[in-house]
């Protein structure tokens, strides 16, 4: 495959796409964001796009995922893919070329438990135009099933196709010193680098949830290592905040929200 230039990864965060804390709830206002900023970086920058998977996934991990591996798959996988297909639905009405790929179709687990990853159909989809949409998933084999992040999905294929710059887009300005919305005094951490990691993570490890991925402290962690890894930089911002999210995607710059820097 010809190397891809200036591809870059975003992410419609669980968060923001869904009302995390009520079951199979979308917000609605969070396609208007995102319809509206592919609009504008559609044509300019080839796209890769992710959606977690919010009150959708994580609800169904929860309530199947016990000893009943074949309920926890199918269950997880028709959660997973309802949503997917009313973020591609509404996008594709909008007017954006925007077309999904089933993540365990190439993503696979070896029996060893090692990833495989059948990255050319994504190449495929960029290269004819199109904006491929993959999602978080849970992804079966011999021994079980993995349940795999959307920022998983990113670090398996950005070993084939090589991001400009990786952008994550959540319901609030980046990543706090603590949980904004439960918490008196969050503080927005603008940077996140080599010098400061290991405090943010112990800051962040406060506030480890019942999230079916690890949450915050999970996504950080990946992230930075990622971002280390292939030296480029991770921006997370608040996906409401439209022109932010733009200059982001199109410049790497963002005037308000946290970058995880190489």
């Amino acid at each position: 495959m010809t190397p891809l230039q200036d591809t870059v990864y975003v992410k419609l965060g669980g968060s923001f796409i869904t009302i995390k804390d009520k079951p199979v709830t979308l917000r609605r206002e969070s396609l208007d964001a995102v319809t509206e900023i592919l609009r504008q970086v559609y044509g300019r920058v080839k796209l890769i796009l992710g959606n977690g998977g919010g009150s959708f996934a994580h609800y169904a991990v929860r309530k199947y995922c016990g000893d009943g591996r074949i309920d926890c798959v199918v269950k997880c996988h028709q959660a997973t893919r309802l949503l997917n297909r009313i973020i591609t639905d509404h996008l594709v009405e909008a007017g954006i070329p925007v077309s999904s790929i089933q993540t365990s179709a190439v993503i696979t687990v070896s029996q060893d438990g090692e990833f495989k990853v059948f990255s050319e159909p994504v190449y495929n989809f960029i290269s004819a135009g199109l904006i491929p949409l993959l999602y978080g998933e849970c992804i079966p084999w011999s021994n079980g099933y993995h349940v795999v992040s959307t920022e998983k999905v990113f670090e398996l294929l950005a070993e084939s196709i090589k991001p400009a710059r990786i952008v994550l887009l959540t319901d609030v300005k980046g990543v706090y010193t603590c949980n904004p919305s439960r918490c008196s005094d969050p503080v927005l951490i603008k940077s996140i680098n080599k010098n400061n990691i290991s405090q943010v993570l112990e800051q962040l490890s406060k506030e480890k949830n019942n999230d079916a991925t690890g949450g915050i402290y999970s996504k950080v962690k990946s992230m930075h290592e990622l971002s280390e890894r292939l030296g480029v930089r991770v921006i997370i911002a608040s996906g409401f905040s439209r022109q932010d999210v733009v200059n982001a995607i199109l410049h790497g710059d963002i005037s308000e929200g946290t970058i995880i820097e190489p």
